[in-house]
């Protein structure tokens, strides 16, 4: 398994992973117009061409497939990684964690945190996060769906 920066020519792939992990993860807390939702907002055709663009889109490889993807941005001065999905057959096997270690592997020098919110519910993204460190700092109401919750993990 291979993690990079993700190109042009991931972002078909790159879709396709939030296409398959969106239902499975968000339908059982949230229901199908979460998911409907969230993946025309955030996992358009568009919206993963402007997050590759933007140079803060990792992708997990495995043979000739990505597997995963992560993205990294800024919000208010800080790094927030906006997203972190594996395809569910490949859970376990530490590409999480590799993709992690990728988005805080390029994070500018100085940065003292990376932020992350998570949707209330979503108990495996929780346990994932606290093992590596996030603690939570915030809980956020969001209209469409379940409560945001803010974690950040401080960087030495």
């Amino acid at each position: 398994m291979d993690v990079r920066l993700a190109n042009a020519k991931d972002a078909y792939a790159v879709r396709l992973v939030g296409l398959r992990t969106w239902p499975a993860t968000y339908g059982p807390i949230a229901g199908a117009d979460y998911v409907s939702y969230g993946l025309a907002r955030w996992w358009s055709p568009e919206a993963v061409r402007r997050s590759i663009e933007g140079q803060g889109t990792f992708v997990a490889v495995a043979g000739d497939d990505v597997v995963g993807t992560a993205t990294v941005g800024e919000l208010d001065g800080s790094p927030v990684l906006w997203k972190l999905y594996v395809l569910p057959d490949f859970h376990g096997f530490g590409i999480g964690s590799a993709l992690l270690e990728a988005v805080l592997a390029s994070l500018p020098p100085g940065a003292d945190r990376l932020r992350l919110s998570y949707v209330d519910g979503n108990d495996e993204a929780e346990r994932f996060y606290r093992r590596r460190g996030f603690v939570e700092v915030a809980r956020h109401p969001d209209p469409e769906g379940p409560d945001g919750i803010w974690m950040e993990k401080m960087l030495a």
